[in-house]
């Protein structure tokens, strides 16, 4: 079974309407501080166009396709400033753009935004882009040189997110995001099956995130949930296969194997978005060349969750949205 994407095109009403709202809202200057918007931002997403509402509650409850792929949004690409060549992200008085708006917005319809602290200062907003100096930086998202392989975001975490939400600003490079599920998987023997459901794994993090040594990332299961559609955690872009034997490793030789042969590649354009269901969908991205700086690849990031609270012990407070790890 291909890995399924749900795509939704925006009509030219839909579109004129979200363009409307997004007006509206941006004559609050406040609102492009990412802190103060996220928690506006459910109550202005209920002014989205309906079907729009209706299609990410639809994709967010029901578990049938693994991502959606949002087309036809009103994003100002000719205003666009450059492709960063730094987090901004961590400076002080960093402003979100229109486009990371409507990243919320539509974010927001799926749950509460979130961080770690361990990642850019638990900032909600990141952006992924290619930087000269981390270019060879495996398993990073500005490590341009070098294939970045298939991986649940955050794996290691508890609370990892429900969903990850990326927007292309800017992609003329072409370069894929890669999204695989396990869905119709039949390569595994008894065996294998049932290891997979037992803690036996270790599951890291990948560079980005500075840990603390909060979170146990050994003895870990791949699969969890119901055991006739489970969810899973892997993150092969920080596994050593020769670092396992026997039934583990081949259990998870042939996940990898699976993975590779029913992924679907998303070439996002700019103005384009993609919501990943994280317990369902690993995503991926192949080495590529950049453009020169400030005419580079630029995605920005947001990582949501269902039920924010069941991180409370990681925060600092209930107001706070950044998680320890």
């Amino acid at each position: 079974m291909p890995t399924s994407v749900l795509r939704l095109e925006l009509t030219g009403s839909e579109a004129l309407q979200v363009r409307k709202l997004l007006d509206n809202v941006l004559l609050d200057p406040r609102i492009l501080d990412q802190y103060y918007f996220l928690e506006q931002a459910h109550v202005i997403a209920h002014e989205l166009p309906r079907r729009v509402r209706e299609t990410f509650y639809a994709f967010k409850r029901n578990e049938r396709e693994v991502a959606l792929h949002v087309m036809g949004s009103p994003a100002p690409q000719e205003a666009l400033s450059p492709t960063p060549t730094r987090y901004v992200e961590t400076e002080p008085g960093y402003e979100i753009n229109e486009s990371q708006v409507l990243h919320g917005l539509y974010g927001s319809l799926l749950g509460e935004p979130i961080g770690y602290v361990s990642q850019r200062a638990g900032s909600l907003f990141n952006s992924i882009i290619p930087i000269p100096g981390l270019a060879n930086v495996a398993n990073s998202s500005s490590g341009s040189n070098h294939d970045f392989g298939f991986h649940i975001e955050d794996a290691f975490h508890p609370t990892r997110p429900d969903f990850l939400g990326l927007v292309c600003l800017r992609n003329d490079e072409g370069a894929g995001t890669t999204l695989s599920s396990i869905e119709g998987i039949d390569t595994l023997t008894p065996e294998e099956w049932e290891v997979l459901w037992e803690p036996r794994f270790r599951i890291g993090h990948n560079p980005i995130h500075e840990t603390s040594g909060v979170i146990n990332e050994e003895q870990q299961s791949v699969f969890f949930g119901n055991r006739e559609n489970p969810y899973f955690r892997v993150n092969f872009a920080a596994l050593r296969l020769d670092e396992l034997t026997g039934v583990e490793r081949s259990a998870m030789e042939k996940l990898h194997g699976f993975l590779q042969r029913n992924k679907e590649t998303l070439v996002l354009r700019g103005g384009e978005f993609v919501y990943v269901d994280n317990y369902r969908c690993a995503h991926a991205r192949d080495a590529y060349t950049p453009l020169p700086a400030g005419r580079s690849r630029w995605l920005s990031r947001l990582c949501v969750t269902s039920d924010l609270r069941k991180s409370s012990a990681l925060r600092a407070d209930a107001m706070s949205r950044a998680i320890a790890a």
